[in-house]
């Protein structure tokens, strides 16, 4: 009789033990947990940028004409007062001549101005003598007087032709200076857009011929910061930039300058921001694409939670909320940020206010909240069909 009834109560436990783990097991929910912990938070804002030297200077040509040398080419280093090219001065020569000629004939035309001006006075003055003696009548003085008054105005007028041609002079001996083109700086040629035998016309606008960059070791980014970013950039923050050429190595730099003129395309705003950097290197060149993070905001020590407990909501919550109500609904219902703590194996909402935020953490500013928490991120549903188990994120916000 008791062996019976003990291999009945072991029966029994069997049996439970089974509809335990076949059937309440499947109800049971398990959660995936981190510690609420304290660290640092650094909060960045993206932009992309381009590097470019801190001064770069474009060399054109003042002057028509064929290109009859060049000095330099592409990456060669000149220093202030070389000379990098040379315009054929041949014919800016002939105009040199051409003015001096033309000099030499308006002095010429002075002179013999002069001369018609002394003629003319010596005649006044003689007529004058003979009308005094009733000689002669009003009519003939009065001619002489203004063919004498004539002759001063020519001579006048020759003075000023001399100017002229003069001026015309300097015109032409500066044109033949400027077919000798030379650097303004010292630098290093990034850009050349011209060859031997080319003719550049500087008719409507200057010719460019070359890009000059002054240094290549101390450069920028120039970066486009959108208009909702631009207000937490302050000049001396630091940055971090990447480029696709060395994508393991990160570059940084300060920022040095926020233009205020706006940059607008397609109907975004952007303004520029100027990173200064150390390119000591020579790694980096002119025109490659930077990928830039700048540091708006740092808080050490602080009691931080990760972000992703901000996008979980218990399941049977979020049923109780919806009923029969859009996911859109249950969502709205919600009033300000919190999160779920696990309180004795069951889960509890608590109300926080919010810091700063990076990619993986917020800082907490207020709430009930205390270091070595356990803060919910997912659950963990026993049942799938390979017998593991899958988190779960039943409902996204943000905040």
């Amino acid at each position: 009789m008791k062996k019976s009834i003990i291999i009945g109560i072991v029966c029994f436990l069997i049996i439970g033990a089974v509809y335990i783990y076949f059937f309440r097991s499947k109800d049971t929910i398990h959660y995936k947990t981190e510690e609420i912990g304290r660290g640092i938070i650094s909060k960045y804002i993206t932009a992309t940028g381009t590097v470019n030297p801190v001064r770069t200077v474009v060399i054109g040509s003042q002057v028509s004409g064929l290109i009859s040398q060049l000095s330099v080419d592409f990456n060669s280093k000149v220093e202030k007062g070389q000379v990098v090219a040379q315009i054929d001065p041949i014919p800016f020569e002939h105009e040199v001549k051409r003015a001096e000629a033309a000099l030499a004939i308006a002095i010429a035309n002075l002179e013999k101005a002069k001369v018609n001006a002394k003629n003319s006075k010596r005649s006044y003055l003689r007529l004058k003598e003979l009308y005094e003696n009733k000689v002669i009548s009003i009519h003939d003085l009065d001619a002489a007087q203004t063919t004498y008054e004539t002759n001063l105005a020519d001579v006048e007028l020759a003075e000023a032709q001399v100017l002229q041609a003069k001026a015309a002079l300097e015109i032409a001996k500066t044109n033949l200076k400027h077919t000798v083109i030379t650097s303004p700086l010292n630098g290093i040629v990034i850009s050349k857009e011209v060859d031997v035998g080319q003719t550049v016309a500087a008719t409507f606008q200057t010719p460019v011929l070359f890009t000059i960059a002054e240094d290549l070791v101390h450069m920028q980014v120039d970066v486009n910061v959108d208009e909702a970013d631009i207000g937490m950039v302050e000049v001396g923050q630091t940055a971090k930039f990447t480029v696709d050429a060395f994508p393991e190595d990160v570059f940084e730099g300060v920022v040095v300058e926020i233009r205020k003129a706006p940059v607008i395309f397609q109907n975004v705003v952007t303004y520029s921001t100027i990173i200064s950097f150390d390119n000591s290197l020579l790694k980096l060149m002119p025109g490659m694409t930077a990928n830039t993070s700048i540091l708006v905001a740092k808080a050490e020590n602080v009691l931080r939670v990760p972000n992703a407990a901000f996008r979980y909501m218990p399941s049977r919550v979020l049923k109780q909320k919806a009923g029969e109500r859009d996911m859109a609904e249950a969502k709205d219902a919600k009033t300000g940020p919190s999160i779920w703590i696990l309180e004795q194996g069951e889960p509890k909402e608590v109300p926080v206010e919010l810091g700063i935020s990076d990619y993986n953490f917020t800082k907490i500013t207020g709430g009930d909240l205390k270091e070595g928490q356990e803060v919910i991120l997912a659950e963990i549903i026993p049942g799938s069909a390979s017998g593991g188990a899958k988190p779960r994120v039943p409902w996204s916000r943000r905040y």
